[in-house]
């Protein structure tokens, strides 16, 4: 039994299937959206999409073109916690402590601009992938890497605090 209401089963009117006529195709261009976004899509300034459209389409990583103010934030947040950190490894050492990373050991040797140089540079140089490969899942787990940014700020955080005490104690046993 056919339902002849149905407007899924009528045919279409004839300017209506000329208008959607396949063959009659206007772009003058290949059609973006065949291509995944390429990672390097994220440099441009024009850029507009900023997460997925598509609720079936969120569990699969994805680039953007634009980044959130918070992500700005918590990359900055993450670049003056290592400052700060270095800044702090510094004043420990003065006090008589000592460094136990082995590269940052030996980056101190050669003085203080090059420790405080290759701190700032080791932190930055990994940003920009965490940055691009942010919706990407690790190792097919429900955990993205873009939650590593503030990840490792809490880190820092931990760590400066750790070290803001360790620099109290030396103050006081000097004393």
């Amino acid at each position: 039994m056919t339902n002849n209401n149905d407007p899924t089963t009528q045919p279409l009117p004839d300017a209506v299937a000329e208008a959607i006529d396949p063959d009659d195709e206007k772009r003058s261009l290949p059609d973006r959206r065949r291509q995944p976004t390429s990672p390097w899509g994220a440099f441009p300034p024009a850029g507009r999409r900023m997460r997925n459209r598509r609720a079936e389409e969120h569990r699969l990583p994805y680039f953007v073109d634009r980044y959130t103010a918070m992500m700005f934030t918590v990359v900055l947040m993450l670049v003056l916690a290592s400052i700060v950190d270095a800044v702090l490894t510094i004043r420990l050492i003065e006090a008589g402590g000592s460094e136990i990373n082995p590269l940052m050991g030996l980056l101190l040797d050669y003085g203080t601009f090059p420790f405080l140089l290759g701190k700032y540079v080791l932190t930055v140089v990994g940003l920009p992938l965490l940055i691009i490969f942010k919706n990407h899942y690790l190792f097919g787990t429900r955990f993205r890497v873009g939650y590593l940014i503030p990840a490792l700020v809490v880190l820092y955080a931990v760590l400066i605090s750790y070290q803001l005490i360790l620099i109290y104690n030396y103050s006081v046993s000097a004393a």
